[in-house]
């Protein structure tokens, strides 16, 4: 007498759609791991990430380097502080038509003939600081998205420092990582 499987016996149709399964399974997976390998690695290259749009090393750098070459002192910091404010300034103005070229502005542009996007942003921004033409209402439409935005700072450049003065309302600070730990220097003996 032979024993019955309790399981029902496979047909070569219900093999064949389990294959399909486990190779759409396994592209579908596959293309995730690439997808969002490509996301953490491009993140990985961010100085900051404003909600959600990366600012690269790279953008900093480039903008960095055009500003010292045309003679403007800016750090790498007051670079990133900048470019992380410029899309939130731009978007408090935005209601009254936005930041219009001024002077300031054009004569920068004048000293980087060939400013890259994140220079120009950068350089809008500061000039639209400069210029102290932002009404209260749009200085508290641009602190109100401050508030809510969601920022955050590649260690290398440190952290965002919230501040009540203007007027930008935080700055980009230098934080020692919690892993280091200041060495305890031990206590000299006495001379004898």
């Amino acid at each position: 007498m032979k024993a019955l499987s309790a399981r029902p016996a496979r047909t070569a149709r219900s093999a064949r759609a389990s294959r399909r399964l486990a190779a759409a399974l396994v592209a579908g997976a596959t293309a995730v791991a690439v997808l969002g390998g490509c996301g953490f690695q491009t993140r990985q290259q961010a100085a900051a990430v404003v909600n959600g749009e990366v600012i690269s090393q790279a953008d900093v750098q480039t903008t960095y380097e055009q500003l010292q070459t045309a003679r403007y002192d800016f750090t790498e910091n007051e670079v990133l502080t900048a470019l992380i404010a410029a899309p939130l300034l731009e978007s408090a103005v935005a209601p009254s038509g936005g930041f219009k070229p001024n002077p300031t502005y054009a004569q920068v542009m004048t000293a980087i003939p060939d400013a890259t996007q994140s220079t120009k942003d950068l350089v809008a921004a500061v000039s639209l600081i400069q210029s102290q033409t932002m009404t209260p209402a749009e200085m508290e439409a641009y602190r109100a998205d401050l508030q809510k935005a969601e920022i955050s700072v590649n260690p290398r450049f440190g952290e965002i420092v919230p501040s009540d003065e203007g007027p930008v309302y935080f700055s980009i600070g230098q934080s020692t990582p919690n892993w280091i730990k200041p060495v305890a220097t031990a206590a000299t003996a006495p001379a004898s």
